[in-house]
């Protein structure tokens, strides 16, 4: 990953800067590289689709298996907290296998997942069916943007990183406001049959494009001790777990927060979805132009902007113009996020990316847990409103931490730094 170098003598390393091994050579032909990123691009609409799926229907499949709204949301959070429970463990416990064949592996799981979420019809087998998939989502995001820059040339890690993770906007754009639609018109149940048969199309992906690729660094649970002990990445896994739980506090309520606050028919929540992905897309892609050269800045920007959004939607919520404007801005500043994210993560301890990246996964996802229980709670005792204020709050914390503790967030051990 191209990055600029620090001294040998320095100890407090910023976002933007670290000094690798110098990087291998990318397997294979470079047009069968690429589309083995996109065929990881297409896991993550994949895995980010079937994890958002529930967020547009909360209503209707709690009316069909007879929670609250949120118990409902406890399909979000509970796939969330297993997927950042076992993200780093298992990461580490197949760290010896071949990295195309654990992506085979993962896909088998996220396809059986979600035909039984799609064959049963109580409350908590559904919530069985989403934790197997959760197995497989934890260990699939700890590698794959680490096996994306190794399919490439050093000089395009980053927008490999950029098309990879423009599988998250992807599914906002597509996969989840498609979701929403079919569980609307023929209920959610054909909505986990569509995304199951998702994962069919990774699989061929992962056979026909993926080269043998051995896993990079030790493969052990004593690499994640050691990059724990790097407290530049403890800042950035901190900075992460503030934002998303902000996002996710008020994104996994947001269809009742249109209906209720905002008056928006259910009808159209899906279009909303739509607008809201399509905005992210942009964002996606411009991030991979800007986070390589300005990748604290940009850090700090989105998520300043994302408070101020936050408490816009709070206080106008009322106004449907005011409110699509606002959900096209946080659509652009969420999705520029996890760019930003990753890359700083991975220029921190390129030697163990994917520990590295297994701490970040168990930040990101048990953020998303925290955030919608949260928000739950506030739904449940006061409305959607009010989960748009505090999530302002963590967009806010998340700012200050990486103004603050970004640039000089400590320094790693000797032997995590080249």
């Amino acid at each position: 990953m191209s990055t600029s170098v620090t001294s040998p003598s320095s100890t407090t390393p910023s976002v933007t800067e670290h000094q690798g091994p110098p990087a291998a050579a990318p397997p294979g032909p470079a047009w069968r590289s690429w589309l083995a990123v996109v065929g990881l691009a297409l896991g993550v609409f994949s895995f980010v689709t079937t994890e958002t799926l529930p967020i547009g229907l909360l209503p209707s499949i709690a009316e069909g298996t007879k929670v609250s709204l949120g118990s409902a949301g406890f399909l979000v959070t509970g796939f969330a907290v297993l997927a950042a429970a076992t993200a780093a463990p298992l990461t580490a416990l197949t760290g010896r296998v071949d990295r195309k064949w654990l992506l085979v592996a993962l896909m088998v799981l996220y396809v059986v997942g979600n035909f039984m979420a799609a064959a049963v019809s109580g409350y908590a087998l559904l919530l069985t069916a989403r934790l197997i998939v959760a197995l497989a989502h934890g260990v699939f995001w700890s590698i794959a943007v680490s096996i994306a820059v190794r399919l490439v040339p050093e000089r395009h890690a980053v927008r490999a990183t950029s098309v990879v993770l423009g599988g998250i906007s992807l599914a906002s754009v597509a996969g989840t406001p498609l979701g929403t639609a079919v569980g609307q018109s023929a209920g959610w149940h054909a909505a986990f049959v569509c995304v199951g048969f998702l994962g069919f199309l990774v699989l061929a992906a992962s056979l026909l494009f993926m080269p043998a690729l051995p896993a990079k660094g030790s493969g052990s649970l004593a690499a994640l001790l050691h990059v724990l002990r790097h407290r530049a990445l403890r800042v950035a896994v901190g900075v992460t777990a503030l934002i998303m739980s902000g996002h996710f506090l008020a994104f996994t309520y947001v269809a009742p927060f249109l209906q209720e606050v905002t008056g928006v028919r259910e009808s159209l929540i899906g279009a909303l979805l739509l607008v809201f992905g399509a905005a992210g897309l942009a964002g996606n892609f411009a991030a991979g132009a800007v986070v390589g050269r300005a990748l604290r800045a940009s850090i700090i920007a989105c998520t300043g902007l994302l408070a101020v959004v936050m408490a816009v939607m709070y206080a106008g919520g009322a106004g449907a113009p005011l409110v699509i404007t606002m959900l096209v801005c946080w659509g652009v500043l969420y999705a520029a996020l996890p760019v930003a994210l990753q890359t700083w993560v991975m220029r921190l301890v390129p030697e163990e990316s994917e520990a590295a990246s297994s701490l970040y996964v168990a930040a990101f996802n048990g953020a998303i847990g925290v955030g919608s229980f949260i928000g739950g709670l506030i739904i449940d005792s006061n409305g959607p409103r009010l989960a748009m204020a505090v999530a302002g709050a963590f967009a806010l914390a998340a700012m200050l931490v990486t103004a603050v503790f970004g640039r000089t967030g400590g320094g790693a051990p000797h032997s995590v730094r080249s």
